[in-house]
C-alpha cells in the first residue's frame, strides 16, 4: 500500500491550506492510500481542542477527529507546540507530540511527501 505523508505548515483559518490538506487526506484514504500527517510551525493549532472556525464554513477540529477515527496518525512538532504555547492537554485526543527525527522517519518511509 502506498504511504503519503502530509506536512501542514500554515496557521489554520489564515487561508484554506490546512483545510485542503485534511480534505485531500480523506480522499486519499478513500483510494486505499495510507496517510500520515505532521503538524509543523503554526499548524500545530490544527490539533487544538475547542477551535473557533473564525467565520469559515468548516471546522478543522472536526475534520481532524474524523481522520483520527480512521486511524490516520497525527504528529505535532513538540518544539512548535512549546513556541505556540500549546500544552499536551490542549491537543485533540490521539494527536501525539513528535520531533524532527520523527518527521525524518516519516519522510524516509513514505512514497510521497506533500507540504501545505
Amino acid at each position: 500500500m502506498q504511504t503519503i505523508t502530509i506536512i501542514i505548515n500554515e496557521l489554520p483559518y489564515k487561508n484554506d491550506k490546512a483545510w485542503n490538506a485534511l480534505r485531500l487526506a480523506g480522499e486519499l484514504l478513500n483510494q486505499d492510500v495510507k496517510v500520515k500527517i505532521f503538524l509543523l510551525e503554526d499548524s500545530v493549532d490544527v490539533g487544538k481542542e475547542n477551535q473557533e472556525a473564525k467565520g469559515k464554513e468548516y471546522n478543522l477540529e472536526k475534520l481532524t477527529k474524523k481522520l483520527l477515527a480512521k486511524d490516520v496518525p497525527f504528529i505535532a512538532c513538540s518544539t512548535c507546540l512549546k513556541v505556540c504555547g500549546i500544552s499536551k492537554e490542549k491537543l485533540i485526543d490521539g494527536i501525539i507530540e513528535g520531533h524532527m527525527s520523527d518527521l525524518a522517519k516519516l519522510v524516509k518511509e513514505s512514497d510521497k511527501v506533500l507540504t501545505f
